[in-house]
């Protein structure tokens, strides 16, 4: 009946071509309508019901979400929370079961009606479903390079952000936690720094919704967003959600992504519902962080003796002697305080102390999941409460998600995901780039006999020192204390990510499938500043950003295997993307009092306004064929068209090839017993970077007054040109080669994975020089390329196995080498100032070295004689005990010829590993994350050098009692603040990331309303070995600067917000 409809109703569209467009459209809807009719009746015949519960071999613990499906086909089911399923299927079918993280398992239906499978993970390493863009794969299928983590091993490690399910779990992926602040970013690089200007994050994907970077990014278009980069987008995801992440690494697995994939892709995929009695989950932890490192402080004492060491240094150099006494000194700055006389006797302020706290954690994640065969859902809610271990600052996240799956008809299959989230955080300033009010950097430069309070309690921001003959003088310093209890800085920030797709099975092996996907971001920023922290005016600043973005994607899949040895699936799809941004920005100055901090109390001394745009239109293509699973072709093609490049250059192409030879399997290989798995990989592609601002391209204008008529004349407001267009500014393309090795042995009990890539990425976006007479300097122009080339290796092995004991392991290593290929015609090196360093020149791009290289003198040592300074070439005002630089040229002169590249924040290699034990019903797992040979521009020394930081207590007295050799005199010569290697530090480390032990509970349990149930204990940031002497080894301060690129100036320490450890209990329940 179905098919007698859709044939009369295709006979019908037929004839109806000829005739009028509207006519034709009813007709295709008829059409359609038929289709799903035929869709609802057809292949209801000869089924059978099989259920079962799905377990894991190793424990017998249910497993929740595997995927049922009848072999070479798109039905199916999941397992629901105690493992159950149940399915209608044809009686001669067979049933596929895959679960992300073991052995696929494959059982013919039969006669029978119950089938409860064990699945293994040992086969992990080829069965192992990893998502793909817009599809999934096997990973035996895989010919792209693919790292992934799933949900069982973020739930054993009990990670609270994304940050810390990636840190150190994969090769090639390298996750910096730049700062430690609650509801802090991170930094995520996959394979190297590729982009100079265009951006290096990689592109987010949750459940096929590409998030927009606008709101993160808002600096970049143009918004004021003061001294803070907003609340990190990834923080408002739940990770007890999360199935599974998958990274896209080389230009195989990312070009399906055209435009968006040059810095590779994660893919974020959340739990989906599974049919069976409703099932529920509780996950609850508390717990406790407190700083997990403190810097070197001097005592009072060690502090007053540098004091009376420098004042008596800087008065021999004045032209006196060090026995003078106070009343000939001709100023205040070289008199010596009785306060430094007896300085072990006076209270000392241990400000790192007043500033930093034990700050407590809590964290609960409630879920539901349940359903029918023919609905589903997975609904779920998460409050996390992390006040920060600096006072004043704290993270407050509520988050909800509801997924739903439908089956309209056998055929028609229907969803939606949302997941709204709130967050809260209160802000630390911390340090940074010209971040007044920082009080990390306040900490290390404030010396401890200076009191944080006054006899009445108000803050004290000056100290008196006097002297034997009678004078005084009053010091006026920052107070940490205030700048941390005073400074009110908090951001909101509502989100939601949503979804709505339909999934028509139009034929047995051809399946469509729509989207409607939106990314709504929204935050506000409120900081004030109050007159009392110190000598400036009170400070209040606002700021609200929108960010909304709309995504269609509807793709036709085609999968089929042919006489049973030949594989074929064919995807094409169109999507298009719109997303626009707002902002408005406000500034005030000059409050009455500190009591109303909102901006209409004081006196608006600015603002700003911002409205953006952009869209995507895309067509992509994907083609794969495999032949008797050992032989495998994989085909991608993406055509973007953008808005946001230049007139003549809107369209760009990617393609993609890859090929893969599962040697293994061939007979030759047969009597290598120990052997399991042998594939060799090889992929190239081109792959795109869109991430610039939405008006590149384009001559911006923005307001500017004229002064009009005679005279004096009168001032009117107007439009002025800022900006040179570029009718041709296109995309950064980068061409990437790989060639992997895949090796099991021992029946895949040690299991190796093998990398090799080199990619060109050219067309970089920079500001070159253009002629005078176009009105500029400079204009944005595709000129230069960059070089990434490296080697990766995972290992995963299993060591043992027994009824009792496990014992898993899984360790990376990655190198990476990042060279300037050319810098457009001339290749003029770039040489950068950052704000941070008093306008000092601290970085050079240049071509044949690594990106955003530290630049300045050599350090050699400190003179020890005035003689040494006099026979060698020197700064001016050079002295005993000041810093020796080396003359590079021989000409005998200090000055900028003399500069050169003296370090870089590129890694030699990094390297992570996690090991897993079960005995019983105990687990115990620890993770290490490694970075080695990389280098840290630490700015904090200058502040620790010139006041109270033990590195310099070893310094230069005379030539009698040189020190180290290394630290300079306590005189006060600025050369000594002069950019060069001695503020480069190794920052090299090896942090026990996480450390969990936990005890699941068993026959315990029988008879009561709990499933499962786990206690456990979780450790984060249990020790970092390292040499750096800063707080975080990890630290980047230009990340996320509005001014400037931090591709240009990584590395820089200039104050940050402390690592934590923390210790966390915690509890899982199953109802």
């Amino acid at each position: 009946m179905g098919k007698k409809l859709f044939t009369e109703c295709y006979n019908s569209f037929r004839s109806a071509c000829g005739v009028a467009p509207g006519l034709r459209l009813k007709v295709l809807i008829l059409l359609f309508c038929c289709t799903t009719g035929w869709a609802q009746t057809s292949g209801r015949a000869n089924l059978v019901t099989v259920s079962g519960q799905v377990t894991e071999k190793a424990t017998g613990q249910p497993l929740v979400g595997v995927s049922i499906r009848v072999k070479q086909s798109t039905e199916g089911v999941v397992s629901d929370a105690s493992g159950n399923y149940r399915i209608q299927v044809p009686g001669n079918s067979t049933l596929l079961f895959t679960y992300i993280g073991y052995s696929d398992l494959e059982e013919p239906v039969g006669n029978r009606s119950t089938i409860s499978p064990q699945l293994e993970s040992g086969d992990k390493a080829l069965n192992e479903v990893v998502v793909v863009g817009y599809g999934s794969q096997s990973k035996r299928e895989l010919t792209g390079s693919v790292a992934s983590v799933n949900s069982r091993q973020l739930q054993d490690r009990a990670v609270v952000s994304f940050g810390e399910a990636l840190a150190g779990q994969m090769a090639g992926v390298q996750v910096q936690q730049t700062s430690a602040a609650p509801g802090g970013g991170i930094s995520l690089k996959i394979r190297g720094t590729g982009s100079i200007t265009a951006g290096n994050q990689p592109l987010y994907v949750v459940d096929g919704v590409p998030l927009d970077n606008s709101v993160s990014n808002a600096s970049a278009q143009g918004g004021d967003i003061g001294d803070q980069s907003p609340v990190n987008p990834l923080a408002s995801i739940n990770p007890g959600d999360i199935q599974s992440i998958d990274v896209l690494k080389d230009a195989s697995a990312t070009s399906i992504y055209g435009s968006r994939g040059s810095n590779g892709v994660v893919l974020i995929t959340t739990k989906q519902g599974a049919a069976g009695k409703s099932q529920i989950s509780l996950n609850a932890s508390y717990g406790f962080q407190e700083i997990a490192k403190k810097v070197g402080i001097m005592s009072n004492q060690q502090y007053a003796q540098r004091q009376i060491d420098q004042r008596n240094t800087d008065w021999v150099r004045a032209g006196g002697k060090v026995t003078d006494p106070n009343s000939v000194r001709s100023g205040p700055q070289f008199k010596i305080p009785e306060e430094f006389k007896n300085a072990a006797s006076l209270p000392f302020t241990d400000w790192q102390d007043l500033l930093y706290r034990k700050a407590p954690m809590q964290n609960y994640q409630l879920s539901a999941s349940g359903g029918t065969e023919n609905a589903r859902y997975y609904l779920s809610g998460n409050y996390q409460n992390q006040e920060g271990i600096v006072i004043n600052s704290g993270f407050k996240k509520y988050a909800f998600r509801l997924n739903v799956d439908a089956k309209a008809s056998e055929r028609v299959r229907v969803g939606f995901r949302i997941a709204p989230s709130y967050t809260n955080n209160r802000i630390a300033t911390t340090g940074g780039i010209q971040d007044y009010g920082a009080v990390a950097t306040t900490v290390m430069s404030v010396p401890g006999l200076y009191p944080a309070r006054n006899a009445d309690g108000t803050y004290s921001t000056s100290y008196t020192l006097h002297y034997d003959d009678g004078t005084t003088q009053n010091i006026i310093y920052n107070n940490a204390l205030a700048f941390g209890e005073g400074i009110k800085n908090t951001m909101n920030q509502f989100s939601t990510v949503g979804s709505l797709f339909t999934t028509i099975d139009i034929l047995k092996n051809l399946q469509f499938k729509t989207s409607i996907n939106a990314d709504v971001n929204t935050f506000s920023n409120n900081k004030f500043s109050p007159s009392f922290i110190s000598v400036n005016p009170s400070y209040g600043r606002s700021y609200a950003a929108t960010n909304i973005s709309w995504i269609n994607e509807n793709t036709l899949t085609y999968n089929n295997t042919f006489a049973e040895r030949h594989n074929v699936n064919v995807l094409v799809g169109l999507t298009e993307q719109k997303s626009s941004f707002n902002s408005t920005a406000v500034n005030a100055n000059s409050f009455p009092n500190d009591l109303v901090p909102t901006l209409n109390a004081g006196i608006v001394t600015g603002g700003s306004s911002l409205r953006s745009q952009w869209t995507l239109l895309s067509l992509l293509s994907r083609a794969t064929y495999n032949f008797e699973e050992k032989y495998f072709l994989t085909a991608t093609f993406r055509r973007d068209g953008s808005s946001r490049f230049g007139s003549d250059n809107k369209w760009g192409n990617f393609p993609s090839a890859s090929v893969g030879w599962r040697i293994g399997q061939e007979k030759f290989m047969a009597d290598v017993a120990a052997v399991s798995e042998l594939k060799l990989r090889a992929s190239y592609g081109l792959i795109g970077n869109n991430q610039i601002p939405d008006y590149a391209s384009v001559g911006l204008i923005y307001g500017s007054n004229y002064i009009l008529g005679s005279g004096d004349g009168s001032i009117a407001s107007g439009l002025a040109q800022g900006s040179l267009g570029n009718a041709n500014l296109g995309w950064e393309k980068a061409k990437e080669m790989d060639l992997g090795l895949d090796l099991g042995l021992f029946q895949n009990r040690i299991y190796l994975n093998f990398d090799y890539y080199n990619k060109l990425t050219s067309d970089l976006l920079l500001n070159v020089p253009v002629p005078l007479s176009t009105g500029y300097e400079t204009a944005l122009r595709n000129l230069g390329s960059l070089r990434n080339k490296g080697v990766e290796i995972a290992l995963e092995t299993r060591n043992f196995k027994t009824d009792k004991f496990t014992w898993t392991t899984n360790a990376n290593i990655s190198f990476n080498r990042n060279k300037v290929e050319s810098l457009g015609a001339g290749g003029t090196p770039i040489i950068v100032a950052n704000r941070a360093q008093e306008n000092s020149l601290t970085h050079i791009t240049q071509i044949g070295s690594p990106l955003g290289s530290y630049y300045g003198y050599i350090f050699d040592g400190v003179y020890n004689t005035q003689d040494e300074v006099n026979a060698s070439a020197h700064l001016p005002n050079t002295y005993a005990g000041d810093a020796k630089f080396r003359d590079l040229n021989g000409d005998g002169t200090i000055n900028d010829l003399d500069k050169t590249i003296i370090g870089n924040n590129l890694p030699k290699f990094t390297y992570g590993m996690t090991n897993n034990f079960t005995y019983g019903n105990f687990d115990f797992g620890f993770s290490l994350q490694g970075v080695q040979d990389v280098e840290v521009m630490n700015l904090t020394k200058r502040s620790a050098y010139r006041n109270n930081g033990t590195i310099s207590v070893n310094y230069w007295r005379s030539p009698e009692e040189p020190g180290d050799g290394r630290t300079f005199g306590a005189g006060s010569s600025a050369n000594n603040r002069t950019i060069s290697s001695y503020l480069v530090d190794d920052a090299s480390f090896l942090r026990i990331r996480n450390v969990t032990i936990g005890y699941r509970f068993g026959k315990i349990l029988n008879g009561t309303i709990l499933r499962n149930a786990r206690a456990y204990v979780n450790i984060q940031n249990l020790h970092t070995f390292t040499k750096y002497s800063g707080y975080n080894p990890e630290v980047n301060t230009t990340e996320g600067d509005p001014w400037i690129s931090s591709a240009l100036t990584p590395g820089i320490d200039y104050g940050t917000y402390p690592m934590a450890r923390t210790i966390v209990f915690g509890l899982n329940l199953g109802f």
